[in-house]
């Protein structure tokens, strides 16, 4: 099925009530269960450090509806975030339920490598104890180093 009108761009506030409600179904395709004051703390974290352009936060949206977001950035000690300084990282992706299996998540995926690669990062890399068969869709080779972070399997390209 071939899916028109995508259109991604950035992180806008009047995104924040449908993101935090992505957000929410993110964390639960996880099992992580979070009180609604420290789902809206994250959010805004995650929106002030997309303006800010620490980690950019971009939405896709299929016939104007958001659909899924990306957040990305290139490791620096700024963030709260820094496992590899100077690599680009993929810190977050999510697509709707309902959307996914239609390339959207690919398209979101080469959308940040794009900026990333735009910006001076050589190599990018991301952890995932998921989604093996998609990452390596999208070029991505597990490395077999665990994350001292979140403690997840790297995978690089």
């Amino acid at each position: 099925m071939i899916i028109e009108n995508v259109k991604i761009r950035p992180f806008c506030n009047h995104d924040m009530c449908d993101f935090k409600e992505m957000f929410c179904t993110y964390l639960g395709d996880f099992n992580i269960k979070i009180v609604d004051h420290k789902v809206d703390a994250a959010c805004l974290e995650i929106a002030d450090s997309s303006i800010s352009e620490i980690s950019p936060l971009d939405m896709i949206l299929v016939d104007e509806k958001l659909v899924g977001f990306i957040c990305y950035q290139i490791d620096n000690p700024n963030s709260d975030w820094c496992e590899r300084e100077g690599w680009g990282f993929i810190r977050e992706i999510y697509i709707n339920r309902s959307m996914r299996g239609k390339g959207l998540g690919a398209k979101l995926v080469a959308h940040a490598e794009r900026v990333l690669y735009a910006k001076g990062a050589e190599h990018i890399y991301l952890t995932s104890d998921e989604a093996d068969a998609f990452w390596s869709l999208c070029g991505y080779k597990k490395t077999g180093i665990i994350s001292d972070i979140n403690h997840d399997p790297i995978y690089e390209k």
